[in-house]
């Protein structure tokens, strides 16, 4: 059996979209997606950490373990 390498569990998912040589736009890259941390939760566990009702307001989530921070991964990329 061959092992597979496996990477590290990250929210920030890319993929490359398919190009034929016979496109005539230029290749667009990767693109960037980030998947929400509730789909790796399963069932709300009991005594989840929370914030405080004014912090859980700015950041839109009760519950610490549902807070992800966005940063943008084409900022950097502008043209």
């Amino acid at each position: 059996m061959s092992e597979q390498k496996r990477e590290p569990f990250t929210n920030m998912k890319t993929y490359t979209p398919f190009h034929s040589r016979f496109d005539p736009c230029p290749p667009i890259g990767k693109k960037y997606y980030s998947t929400p941390p509730n789909l790796y939760l399963g069932f709300q566990p009991p005594n989840l950490e929370q914030f405080s009702p004014k912090e859980a307001l700015k950041r839109g989530t009760l519950w610490k373990a549902l807070y992800e921070y966005y940063e943008n991964p084409y900022e950097g990329k502008r043209r």
